[in-house]
């Protein structure tokens, strides 16, 4: 039987192979434009491959240490991994299948050669692959070394061309899929979650500079999405097709998005049952989808500073739009960001800029109504809707209205390990789509009421701690055109630019805003935020993804303490901004009745401290791996090398726990 190290050398080994065939095959298409829609199909199967492959790399860009503790741990599962590879590159070498199956021919690159000798020469190649067996160990290392370097240097002096029509093109790329199918099905669990982590930032990598190639995936997994028989494997290409779409809407490139849709502040009710708190409330949208009907909806309230000019209004307002594009875009669930349908922008209210989010199916739609008396003069009875009714069977309630007020001694664990995960898996993808959230808070998490049935009201007694949703746009400026580097090194002061996208929707985007003071607060500064970034309060620090990961870290210690930050260790930490000089101290003075408190620098360190030190209590509650995580998560340190990375690594940890 085959030992642990040679099984992993000889799947490291044969990688490098294994790539140079997927780029034979894609090739194949990149030059006739007419197959645009198979290129995009090799192309996400030789995305998945290669998500499959980074998993095994260390930080020395080698998989062989990796691979051969999985081999040592599992050694049926490892080589199962290289039969495989070996099949596949069987299918590479033989001519005869590559034409008659597949409708791939093989030419030598630069050189006459007939057919014949071009089929001797890949069997002389590839039959060494028919010696890779059961039996394969350390003493066959040297020829497999050997043997595998004369195949990489054939593949590279090679190139196929197509023979075949459709039918061939779509056999080669379900062999593909079986080969990928099949390396998902010999990997552990552990290793699968990270491997889908690792396809979504492959996805996003190159949308900047090659959004054609995003665009192309998008097409290939909705096809496939469409087309698979598998419930499982259809819900992973559908999550891809919609990440690829929101990756494009945030680079402002997607030209078949729909334009923006402008309400006015009448054509909504906010009656007084409705509001959850100062910046957002619940409102009914009349004449909408379609006349005569309407909608329950989710306004949240930019709100713009007295005294600032008109060209201030007009900026806040493309900014808004800005929000409004980036979250109408398709995206999947994981993300737990709602959809936009439009914004309120009336010129009786300049200062109040609504974002307008659509609300879950069961909530948004069949709003209840009760009987009333006839108007004087008139017999019977008529139908309206009522607020209250509305309101007591589909107000949404945040996170910590959970912890203070409707389950003060706590929620089953396991409940709250599935939370922290999805929380931290969304911000995780986010970051991957170049996206930061920069108001995470407990405030900003809301649970709807379950859905009790098709066309049924909701049950209120039983909240959907399956879906929620992250808000807290109404503060939270998103950066479209600047954000951190891989590194997330610090940057030169962000500037606002109009994304080449938005210009048929920014109308009022001619201008270009450098190192202007803000005419709204972008963030609201406290304690959920890292320290130092209520430190660079006022300045034009870069926002950092660390500062969202931090801010996620405070939400992971509340679930696992049921406690909030406020109350944790029976110390109030509360919304405390940090003093510059007397003038900031006289402005925040004056925003006291907004729930600020004026506190020295020294204060912002301690509140970072008290935090850190109450994570220290979680290992009893949640146990060990839990409160690890979220101590990573709460570091005060500069993280080194990729953030994106770390952040992969935690939530794959954090999936395995289970109460």
């Amino acid at each position: 039987m085959a030992d642990p190290p040679s099984i992993s050398a000889a799947i490291a080994g044969l990688l490098p192979v294994i790539n140079e065939g997927f780029v034979l095959i894609r090739d194949v298409f990149v030059a006739d434009r007419k197959s645009r829609f198979y290129l995009g199909r090799v192309e996400l199967q030789r995305t998945v491959m290669y998500g499959w492959e980074e998993t095994w790399v260390d930080p020395l860009g080698l998989p062989e240490k990796k691979l051969q503790r999985f081999a040592e741990v599992t050694p049926l599962l490892a080589r199962g991994i290289l039969q495989q590879l070996v099949f596949l590159l069987r299918t590479f070498t033989d001519p005869e299948k590559l034409k008659v199956r597949y409708g791939i021919a093989v030419e030598k690159v630069g050189k006459l050669q007939r057919l014949d000798d071009l089929a001797r020469e890949m069997k002389r190649v590839s039959s060494y692959l028919y010696t890779i067996d059961s039996r394969f160990s350390t003493k066959d290392l040297a020829a497999f070394q050997e043997h595998r370097l004369r195949l990489l240097d054939f593949f590279r002096s090679i190139r196929y061309t197509v023979l075949g029509g459709d039918t061939e093109m779509g056999e080669l790329i379900e062999r593909l899929k079986e080969f990928n199918r099949n390396l998902q099905l010999f990997t552990t669990p552990e290793t699968r979650d990270v491997v889908t982590r690792t396809i979504f930032q492959l996805v996003a990598k190159d949308v900047a500079k090659d959004i054609d190639r995003t665009k192309r995936l998008e097409e290939a997994a909705n096809y496939e999405a469409k087309h698979a028989i598998d419930q499982g494997e259809k819900e992973n290409y559908d999550d891809l097709a919609k990440f690829a779409n929101f990756s494009m809407a945030m680079q402002g490139a997607n030209p078949d998005m729909s334009r923006k849709k402008i309400f006015r502040i009448d054509d909504f009710a906010f009656d007084s049952p409705y509001h959850l708190d100062k910046n957002a409330t619940l409102a009914r949208l009349f004449d909408y989808p379609t006349k005569y009907q309407s909608r329950l909806v989710l306004v949240e309230w930019v709100t713009v500073k007295r005294g600032v000019s008109s060209t201030a209004i007009l900026q806040t307002l493309d900014e808004t739009k800005v929000t409004w594009y980036i979250l109408h875009a398709v995206k999947p669930d994981k993300l737990l960001l709602p959809a936009t349908i439009g914004l309120i922008f009336d010129e009786s209210s300049p200062r109040s800029i609504g974002i307008v989010f659509q609300l879950p199916s069961h909530i948004r739609g069949n709003l209840p109504t009760r009987p009333v008396s006839g108007r004087a003069g008139q017999h019977g009875e008529r139908v309206v809707r009522s607020p209250k009714a509305i309101a007591a069977q589909r107000m949404p309630t945040s996170l910590r209205q959970l912890i203070l007020k409707q389950y003060p001694k706590g929620i089953d664990l396991g409940i709250r390990f599935k939370l922290a995960q999805q929380l931290l898996d969304a911000v995780h993808l986010m970051h991957t789509a170049r996206f930061t959230h920069r108001n995470i808070r407990p405030d900003n998490i809301i649970f709807f009421p379950s859905s009790t049935g098709t066309h049924s009201d909701p049950d209120p007694s039983n909240l959907d701690y399956t879906n929620p949703l992250l808000l807290g746009f109404h503060g939270a400026r998103l950066e479209t055109t600047f954000s951190p580097s891989a590194t997330d090194t610090a940057a030169p002061a962000p500037t606002w630019t109009q994304p080449a996208g938005l210009k048929p929707i920014l109308k009022n985007a001619a201008h270009r805003i450098a190192h202007a003071p803000p005419s709204r607060d972008i963030v609201v500064i406290d304690c959920y935020m890292h320290r130092d970034w209520r430190l660079a309060a006022g300045t034009h620090a870069p926002y950092r993804r660390q500062y969202d990961l931090y801010s996620v870290g405070c939400v992971l210690l509340e679930l696992g303490l049921w406690a909030t930050l406020d109350n944790v260790c029976g110390q109030d930490i509360g919304r405390r901004a940090p003093l510059a000089d007397a003038a900031a101290n006289a402005a925040v003075k004056e925003s006291a009745a907004g729930g600020v408190v004026v506190v020295a620098e020294k204060d912002v360190w301690k509140d970072a401290e008290t935090v850190r030190e109450a994570a220290r209590g979680l290992d009893v509650i949640t146990g060990s791996v839990y409160a690890e995580v979220t101590r990573t998560c709460l570091s005060l340190k500069p993280i080194s090398g990729d953030v994106l990375d770390l952040e992969r690594r935690l939530a794959a940890t954090l999936a395995q726990i289970a109460a």
